[in-house]
């Protein structure tokens, strides 16, 4: 068993990504039997924006309730889940008072918040969103169990810097002692293979988990992502850097934008972030939302259950 598995008691070192309004009960459940680990993410099991943060913190409170009460396995949340920072210590008590086994950290390194969740027992993974190595650094000090590296192959709100996934793997490989998850473009069992070659010790996986079967993302959205490519991706730029999507018609508007010089602010305003997100991926309004995913897409080609493609990937 690997260090990954046993810090955070799974059977594979593989982690579902926490994807806005994509997760809820059913497919964390689903990729801890399994042998993964799932994250609930914001808007877990909901298809309405909340009216108040009292709300959403009863919403994932609920989902937390509803995991476990289909699986007795590991599963994870963060505790970042609105751009409302006064969310978090709140998030964190909750958290705490659930007994989620595992928590993420999108790269706040809040040292109050660390010890907090180590006093509880908890395991703390840190992904930073534009990895470097003083961060990487102060995640180790502060106590997190596993760090992740997110190239720029990812799907959702991509880093600063155009990395390529492994190459950004390459930078930090035997300068931190902690175990690495490599995230960004993980879509088959070979490239879990050269993720563990090149030195990670478990993967990261977004976008082919949007293609399973229990994934509540549109029939729609699937269907066109196991029939795309990373080559069909629009890349543009927006709030705080880049976004990638396939070619809705909101994305080829933002990509438009993009080409034409438009800033990163007004492009977000069109782009709309989470309800294009929710209009686009769980509704299949291709017109008013768009289709974020990694280019990872290009080793889709089927869909399938949660535990079909641990099984693939993982083999």
């Amino acid at each position: 068993m690997n260090r990954i598995s046993q810090i955070l008691n799974i059977k594979h070192p593989i982690v579902q990504a926490p994807m806005s309004w994509l997760t809820d009960a059913h497919l964390v459940a689903s990729v801890a039997d399994a042998g993964g680990l799932g994250f609930l993410a914001p808007h877990a099991g909901q298809t309405t924006n909340p009216s108040s943060n009292e709300e959403v913190l009863e919403r994932m409170r609920n989902e937390i309730h509803k995991v476990k009460a289909l699986t007795d396995k590991p599963f994870g949340v963060p505790f970042m889940l609105s751009y409302d920072l006064s969310l978090i210590p709140l998030m964190v008590d909750l958290l705490i008072d659930e007994s989620v086994p595992v928590v993420l950290d999108n790269g706040w390194l809040d040292p109050a918040i660390y010890a907090k969740l180590k006093t509880a027992g908890i395991k703390i993974i840190c992904r930073l969103p534009n990895p470097n190595l003083t961060d990487a650094l102060k995640a180790q000090k502060l106590g997190a169990d596993i760090l992740v590296l997110t190239g720029f192959d990812e799907g959702g709100t991509l880093p600063m810097k155009e990395v390529g996934s492994f190459s950004v793997l390459a930078e930090f490989v035997g300068k931190v002692d902690l175990p690495i998850m490599l995230a960004g473009g993980i879509g088959d069992k070979k490239a879990v293979q050269a993720s563990l070659v090149l030195g990670a010790e478990g993967v990261w996986v977004g976008t082919a988990f949007i293609a399973t079967t229990e994934c509540r993302s549109h029939q729609k959205v699937k269907e066109w992502i196991v029939n795309s490519t990373a080559n069909d991706l629009l890349l543009f730029r927006t709030e705080p850097y880049y976004y990638r999507s396939l070619p809705t018609t909101l994305a080829q508007k933002c990509f438009e934008l993009s080409e034409n010089g438009a800033s990163r602010s007004e492009i977000a305003v069109v782009m709309n972030a989470g309800t294009g997100m929710r209009l686009g991926m769980l509704e299949g309004d291709f017109d008013n939302g768009y289709v974020s995913v990694g280019t990872g897409i290009s080793q889709i080609d089927k869909i399938k259950s949660v535990q079909e493609l641990i099984d693939e990937l993982m083999n």
